[in-house]
């Protein structure tokens, strides 16, 4: 009998033993995470890129209900839970745009929810942990982007977790009648209900929610803006920014006109009586997304003033100059940043006119120009005489203008607005503010990474969003670009941790944030360095000797009668 039950014991014994081991390997290889208030999660392992260190992977988490039918356009609202263990194995839906949406079959467009898409990603290496967190906001002009793009395999080589929400965009995000119906800025508040989530949520994926840093590229540059100026925004939400290639008192980050927008949407859907409101929302609420998604194709979105919800109740440049928080900030841009606005009004010209032959540089520099919409052309008169050789301003030799195009296109949409928000900021806040600029041409470029850009007689030079390549692993790079990548992600990271951005190889250098309106501010590329006069990064192009290197053709056009620009 005694032997009986020692038995039973030892069998007991070795059950118990045995389970708790198999249990601990399904935690390793499947973790998984209970939400208070929520669920269960299950995530995944992954490593990262360069010391394959082993990190935790949770894709596709929900934050908010689907902003679906009665939802549509209104303020996010928070998840219910969940019965059971949520599968955050894979990522979650991306926020419908036409390029996705349009590759659906009827059935798949009537069957599945394709608006439930606000879900975050949270990358960890410990679970247990209390480190900084860094919350992404992607770009993509208001109308693109989304969480998947953006892997995490170099970030993670630090002790930080890494959360990337995903936010309405396009005209489901964005139209607006400026009533309850359609309050407006609905994607900054989904990022505000992401960042209630972090709050709530994130030290149960090792993240500490005193240190979250906020950091986001051009659209979402702006978007940070936004969040950092808002009424909305509780101040314990982030500690940190950094904007990389935007500002939300830049002329694109505003949009002007959502009323007329919405009519003329609620026109092209041939509904009725657009001049009313309701009537407007009625229609709109209730229309198939891939009908919106296509008639929205060539419209423009951004924030608006004067919404509902009270998240831009006046002028960023009035929100920043009545700023009472205190938020360091590092920001800046790429050398070559508007290339891309060169090379959309390069498409828009060709498409319509064949050539730049009927365009003297004059007419060619002020349409680009005009896109500061400065109304006193003082902007058009001082860029015109201090970026042109006077002879060819009535000629057609635009091969000999490209450089100076580049710098317009540089200052007027990215550098001038990215250099007047730090020096708001500076002179308003006791907070350091840093400013960087990004020179290094690597092996890749996104310089017409969806469409190709052999079209162009211009290279896009240090493209605008170039910086992200080193940040996120999206592209295989060469021994000199992983280290200007372990130098970014030294730069980012240390700043989100301790507020002061150092690299790594580097440690004799020394960061100073701004200390005047000129400088110092920094150069990332082979080496990182200092520098002491901003506004020279306005004539980068012009000034360089090897500028000739951006320019593919020497060929000119046949030249035609010239004819005034159209209004773009």
């Amino acid at each position: 009998m005694k032997l009986l039950l020692g038995l039973l014991v030892l069998v007991t014994f070795v059950v118990v033993v045995v389970a708790l081991v198999t249990s601990k390997s399904n935690t390793a290889d499947s973790p998984q995470v209970n939400i208070a208030g929520q669920g269960a999660v299950l995530g995944s392992v992954d490593e990262t890129l360069w010391t394959r260190q082993k990190f935790y992977a949770f894709r596709g988490i929900p934050f908010a209900e689907s902003p679906s039918g009665e939802r549509r356009f209104k303020a996010p609202v928070s998840r219910s839970p969940w019965n059971g263990t949520f599968d955050a194995r894979s990522f979650g839906k991306r926020c419908p745009v036409i390029t996705s949406i349009s590759k659906l079959n009827a059935k798949q467009l009537e069957e599945e929810d394709w608006e439930d898409c606000l879900n975050l990603n949270v990358y960890t290496k410990n679970l247990s942990a209390k480190q900084p967190v860094m919350f992404y906001i992607y770009g993509g002009g208001f109308t693109n982007g989304s969480a998947s793009d953006h892997p995490p395999h170099h970030l993670l080589e630090k002790d930080v977790v890494l959360v990337v929400p995903q936010y309405r965009v396009g005209a489901l995000g964005w139209l607006t009648t400026l009533t309850d119906d359609m309050p407006g800025n609905a994607p900054v508040l989904d990022l505000l209900l992401a960042l209630s989530w972090v709050q709530s949520h994130i030290h149960a994926f090792g993240g500490d929610p005193t240190r979250v840093s906020i950091f986001g590229q051009s659209a979402g540059a702006a978007m940070s803006g936004a969040l950092l100026l808002s009424p909305k925004t509780p101040e314990h939400y982030f500690k940190r920014s950094i904007v990389q290639s935007g500002a939300i008192t830049a002329p694109w980050a505003i949009n002007r006109t959502p009323l007329q927008q919405v009519k003329r949407i609620c026109e092209a859907l041939q509904c009725e009586k657009c001049e009313d409101k309701r009537e407007q929302y009625e229609c709109l609420r209730k229309v198939d997304v891939l009908q919106l998604l296509r008639v929205t194709t060539e419209e423009s979105f951004s924030p608006v003033i004067g919404d509902e919800q009270g998240v831009l109740p006046q002028e960023p440049q009035m929100l920043l100059r009545n700023l009472k928080r205190t938020v360091p900030l590092m920001t800046g841009f790429t050398k070559h940043d508007g290339s891309f606005v060169l090379a959309t009004l390069y498409d828009t010209l060709i498409a319509q006119y064949g050539s730049l032959a009927k365009f003297t540089v004059r007419q060619l520099a002020n349409t680009l120009i005009d896109l500061a919409k400065d109304t006193t052309s003082l902007s058009n008169n001082l860029l015109l005489r201090m970026l042109f050789k006077s002879k060819i301003l009535d000629s057609n030799n635009h091969t000999a203008a490209w450089p100076a195009y580049f710098d317009i296109a540089n200052s007027v949409y990215m550098k001038s607005p990215v250099v007047a928000y730090a020096n708001e900021l500076q002179r308003r806040s006791a907070a350091p503010v840093y400013l960087y600029t990004f020179d290094y041409a690597g092996a890749h470029t996104r310089f017409g990474y969806e469409f190709g850009n052999s079209q162009y007689p211009f290279e896009g030079g240090v493209h605008h969003s170039n910086d992200n390549i080193y940040l996120f692993a999206t592209h295989k790079l060469n021994a000199n670009d992983t280290l200007i990548a372990k130098k970014m992600v030294d730069l980012w990271y240390s700043f989100a941790a301790d507020g002061v951005p150092k690299v790594g190889e580097q440690p004799e250098l020394t960061l100073k944030p701004l200390e005047t309106e000129a400088g110092p501010y920094f150069h990332i590329d082979q080496e990182v360095r200092v520098d002491s006069d901003i506004l020279k990064e306005l004539t980068v192009t012009i000034d360089d000797p090897e500028s000739y290197k951006l320019i593919r053709s020497s060929v000119l056009p046949p030249v035609l009668p010239p004819v005034l620009p159209p209004v773009l």
